[in-house]
């Protein structure tokens, strides 16, 4: 793929990630308004665990797909073996331990859903399938309208559903309807090189592939699976095992919380991750490293500052918006930009080692995250849920940070100088962590506060820009104007 297709591809991306978050999160203002806390915790409880089986039955053979240039149909065949295999296991063993899950997690409500639904993981494994053909053949595009279809299904339709019948078992069927919709999309979209790949397997009598591709790939499946069960560990210990200490209306206060940062947050790491690691699994380091840095000065010049300014106005909108109904929230706003502010520089180049052929290195790395994590956490739990939430962000967010330097030592990129850049473009953060706990609470809540306080966020990010900003408009114009700009 060429550069200009690529940044094509991106800026699409980007645009229907945008749309697709401003309706998740509209959605979400209805739901929250709508729905309890427990109905919320809950929720989050049950989506997670099915997204956290799904991504460990799948033992990472996407992930072997994308990247394996070798006998494509073949990886196909054994990635859609490994695919339906699973997805009926999955299906069946949810429906078998709801009983179990929902006495762990203090919900009937989670039992229930999980034992009348549990096809729903199924389908889960399916869409997990055909995202990664769509991104293999660089189907950005294609990959894009599908989920905004999804997104636009489910954002309807839950609205009308619940206008009328305020009910989480009836949010969660048409939500996941929404990823039957889209795997139904891509499906279609792939159907030919699938019947290709199953008529060359059976051609050459490869029915069952997995003796076969433990054998050549089993070291890489082995050590990427066990990545992907502590990178979701690492990133959701606070519902996934906190969930079983505290009631759901915890959970859905998290959840409130985090999803008003995260959606924004996840609106660009996201679109940028589909795009960028099946383009660097093809590209040469010097090209890879020429992005990332220029990813870097967009993330602490532009991103960073924006999350900052958008974290202070939630804590005014909240109040107006709810009432006092999610006013526990308001103190965890400013955790959670710690966490998702550091997820802006580790999520886009996440799939640097497994690019790099080792997935060793992210498994240590997620080895040490999970246990520091998930210590501060049970820590913080001894006094307060807020003051866990409080430590299991600020380790999240060094260990985050940690990885992206990782990332970019895998690239051969000078750290020291990476290192001084990303501390400038923190500055703000630091700035506004510090007056949150400084100033009254009252400046954070009432609106008449906001030009003083916006004031104050504008000098300290112009005080910062003339030392690492230098480059800032060539980025920019890269973006928006390919042709207006060097690529490198």
């Amino acid at each position: 793929m060429n550069k200009s297709h690529l940044l094509h591809s991106i800026r699409w991306t980007l645009i229907t990630s945008v749309l697709r978050r401003v309706l998740t999160l509209a959605l979400f203002f209805f739901i929250a308004a709508w729905l309890s806390k427990e109905d919320l915790g809950t929720f989050r409880e049950y989506n997670l665990l099915i997204a956290f089986a799904a991504g460990i039955a799948s033992l990472s053979v996407e992930n072997l797909y994308i990247i394996n240039r070798r006998h494509p149909l073949t990886n196909l065949a054994f990635l859609w073996q490994v695919t339906i295999l699973a997805a009926i296991g999955l299906t069946i063993l949810f429906a078998l331990a709801s009983s179990g899950l929902g006495s762990l997690y203090k919900s009937r409500e989670l039992a229930g859903l999980l034992l009348f639904t549990s096809a729903f993981a199924g389908v889960e494994m399916l869409r997990k399938s055909v995202r990664a053909m769509a991104q293999n053949k660089h189907q950005f595009i294609a990959l894009a309208w599908a989920e905004t279809a999804n997104v636009i299904f489910y954002s309807v339709l839950s609205v009308i559903g619940l206008y009328f019948y305020r009910k989480l078992w009836l949010f969660v069927v048409i939500f996941y309807l929404g990823n039957v919709l889209e795997t139904w999309i891509l499906a279609r979209l792939n159907l030919p090189d699938l019947r290709l790949s199953l008529r060359q397997a059976l051609r050459k009598r490869r029915i069952c592939l997995a003796g076969l591709y433990w054998k050549w790939h089993g070291k890489f499946l082995a050590q990427a699976t066990l990545v992907t069960l502590f990178n979701q560990l690492a990133g959701n210990a606070p519902i996934l095992i906190l969930g079983m200490l505290v009631q759901p209306v915890w959970m859905g206060v998290f959840f409130f919380a985090s999803q008003l940062l995260g959606v924004p947050v996840g609106m660009f790491t996201s679109a940028l991750n589909q795009v960028l690691y099946p383009v660097f699994a093809k590209e040469r380091d010097e090209a890879i490293r020429t992005a990332s840095i220029r990813y870097m000065r967009l993330a602490g010049l532009v991103g960073m500052p924006l999350l900052v300014i958008y974290t202070y106005l939630l804590g005014i909108g909240v109040r107006l918006v709810f009432g006092g109904k999610w006013d526990d929230a308001i103190p965890l706003l400013p955790v959670m930009l710690v966490l998702y502010g550091s997820f802006l520089y580790s999520t886009p180049l996440g799939g640097i080692p497994f690019i790099k052929q080792k997935p060793n290195w992210e498994l240590n790395w997620n080895i040490i995250s999970v246990l520091s994590r998930v210590l501060a956490m049970l820590l913080g739990m001894r006094f307060s849920f807020p003051v866990a939430v409080l430590a299991f962000s600020i380790v999240a967010a060094l260990t985050n940070v940690s990885f992206f330097l990782m990332c970019l030592h895998l690239l051969r990129l000078r750290i020291c100088n990476t290192l001084g850049h990303l501390l400038l473009s923190l500055l703000p953060v630091a700035v506004y962590l510090l007056a949150f706990i400084l100033l009254p609470a009252k400046i954070w809540t009432q609106l008449h506060y906001l030009p003083v306080c916006l004031s104050g966020f504008f000098i300290v990010y112009l005080v910062v820009l003339p030392f690492i900003g230098k480059q800032l408009k060539s980025d920019v114009l890269v973006l928006l104007k390919p042709d207006s700009a060097r690529l490198s």
